[in-house]
């Protein structure tokens, strides 16, 4: 099985996020793409959501799509 891994803040996550994890899906022939929000992104410290709650919306952005999925 090949996984990708796709890290980031998604703050808030967008179907940029998404349609570039479907690419690299496609172009790298990966089974899953795991996307996996930053806990607490050391570039950033305005204006982030609280990781839970990013978490949240990256589970539910991805949820209905076989290939992808959030984990913490």
């Amino acid at each position: 099985m090949k996984i990708g891994v796709f890290g980031g803040t998604f703050n808030p996550i967008h179907f940029g996020h998404l349609r570039a994890a479907e690419e690299a899906r496609e172009a790298l022939a990966l089974d899953k793409v795991l996307f996996i929000p930053a806990g607490n992104p050391p570039l950033k410290s305005s204006n982030i959501s609280d990781a839970d709650k990013r978490y949240e919306m990256a589970k539910i952005a991805t949820e209905g799509n076989r290939f992808l999925r959030s984990l913490i």
